[in-house]
């Protein structure tokens, strides 16, 4: 059997932030894998034939498994990428980003005052000069701004920012309604993320600069860009691993599907994971809503993302609430929750 293509590893939920949308934050109380457990687990996806592992955590660059983890996977001929804050990268690091020509993922969230409320005072400018760090390695990096309640009036600053720091694209994604941000409350709602979407591709074609929507697989209802993409995501050919090793059905998500150490190698977690009837109902919805099955989108999207439905509508195929279809969003209602956002929390 081949296994995924791609794999999300959260490798440890541990972190040197604590920021209040942090959706790892579920994780803190799990037994994480070994040392040996998760050198194992990289053998495996490269003899399974992964193509690619991104590292997330938490904050994976201060765990002291981290270059082990990393060169088993880069020795044994995976792409490795690496999603981070950028406030501690250190020079040995750095130096193995480079060697392995890997990719960086670095979160910012907004201009100075609405990051570090969202992070913790003092990260603006350690994101920076992480930033800083990468450049004089030569590593390529995504800035990834994680949109909410909170910052969704900002997308045209951090793409300037991203602009102007070298970065080679932007990256949003809606923050989703499970860890701290379901405590907070910080998650975006319909008619804010609409707003956020309008705003970004709006600078995108200001500026000429690529805009990458993840987890938004409604998107080209609402976009038309040459500068922006989208991904849809209810395949088989990405697996989402947590610090314990469990597959779940998608890392916001606390739906378990298998686990390599119950199943004793991730080979047979990945057959019970692509057998499991809960992940099939996801690749092949024999149900919509309305809104969906008669959707331009329906055979692509199938329900958008059921990660978000599950959370705020009860069912894995009940209709992405982010979806303008869903949300009751299209025509007018688009162009008035555009005039008429919801007001941001108060920093």
């Amino acid at each position: 059997m081949r296994g995924p293509r791609f794999v999300v590893w959260i490798m440890t939920a541990a972190c040197n932030l604590s920021c209040r949308h942090c959706y790892t934050w579920r994780f803190r109380g799990l037994r994480e894998l070994s040392l040996e457990e998760k050198l194992r687990l990289a053998r495996e996806l490269a003899e399974l034939g992964v193509e690619h592992v991104n590292i997330t955590g938490g904050e994976p660059t201060i765990h002291p498994h981290f270059p082990e983890v990393f060169r088993e996977l880069v020795d044994r001929g995976v792409g490795v990428s690496l999603s981070t804050n950028a406030t501690v990268l250190r020079r040995g690091v750095l130096e193995m980003l480079s060697k392995a020509g890997s990719y960086v993922y670095v979160s910012l969230d907004g201009p100075r005052e609405i990051h570090e409320w969202l992070r913790g005072h003092g990260t603006f400018d350690r994101v920076m000069q992480g930033v800083r760090e990468l450049r004089s390695w030569g590593i390529p990096f995504t800035v990834v701004m994680a949109v909410s309640r909170v910052n969704y009036r900002y997308p045209g600053r951090v793409m300037e920012i991203a602009s102007s720091i070298g970065a080679e694209e932007m990256a949003m994604i809606p923050v989703m309604p499970v860890g701290r941000a379901r405590e907070t409350g910080v998650y975006v709602e319909p008619g804010q993320y609409l707003e956020a979407i309008r705003i970004a591709e709006a600078k995108a074609e200001e500026l000429g600069y690529p805009l990458s929507l993840w987890c938004t697989p409604f998107a080209p209802l609402v976009t038309r860009s040459r500068y922006v993409r989208h991904s849809f995501c209810r395949s088989l050919d990405v697996a989402d691993i947590d610090p314990s090793g469990r597959l779940l059905l998608c890392d916001v998500t606390d739906v378990v599907v298998a686990s390599v150490r119950d199943a004793g190698s991730f080979a047979e977690a990945w057959r019970r994971y692509v057998s499991s009837p809960v992940v099939n109902s996801v690749v092949s919805p024999s149900r919509l809503p309305e809104a969906c099955e008669t959707c331009p989108l329906r055979n692509a999207c199938r329900g958008g993302c059921f990660a978000r439905a599950l959370a705020l509508r009860g069912g894995l195929n009940a209709g992405d609430p982010l979806c303008p279809r869903i949300a009751g969003l299209l025509g007018a209602g688009v162009e008035k929750a555009f005039r008429n956002p919801s007001s941001p929390a108060p920093l």
